[in-house]
């Protein structure tokens, strides 16, 4: 009877353990899901993907709140202008600006940065923000301490 009520009391402390270590990478998760949706996009001509990034964090204003932040660092020919209406009118809610360094400034909170270099005024960064659209989404994001 002992044994069985350690086991149980064991097993329990287990499952909860794993749950509470999986919130941050589940996140972390569905922050990649929206890099990889702006990185399945068809490109403009003359222009490359340099680098990707995804960010589970508050990167946004006051109280609490897990922003699931994709990113890409594209090289382009065109225009800030020109990504701008490419991008628009392909349907995805992204954002396009200048990258004129490695540092992200896009987001309030937090010290984000990309890897490479940035050697010329063709850089661009282009972002998205994914929701918590899913009951489950809900659950990991108000679990997760760096959201609050």
């Amino acid at each position: 009877m002992k044994k069985a009520v350690i086991i149980t009391v064991s097993a329990i402390f287990l499952i909860i353990a794993c749950f509470l270590a999986s919130i941050p990478i589940v996140n972390n998760i569905f922050a990649k899901q929206v890099a990889d949706k702006l990185a399945a996009m068809p490109l403009p001509e003359k222009t490359r993907i340099a680098e990707r990034k995804s960010i589970a964090a508050k990167l946004w204003g006051n109280g609490n709140g897990m922003d699931y932040f994709g990113a890409l660092l594209i090289e382009s020919e065109l225009t800030e202008e020109q990504l701008e209406v490419f991008y628009a009118e392909s349907g995805t809610d992204c954002r396009v600006e200048k990258q004129c360094s490695q540092s992200i400034e896009v987001t309030d909170h937090g010290s984000y940065s990309f890897k490479t270099e940035i050697n010329s005024d063709n850089f661009y960064i282009i972002y998205a923000l994914g929701g918590c659209d899913s009951p489950i989404k809900e659950i990991y994001a108000e679990l997760d301490l760096r959201g609050h």
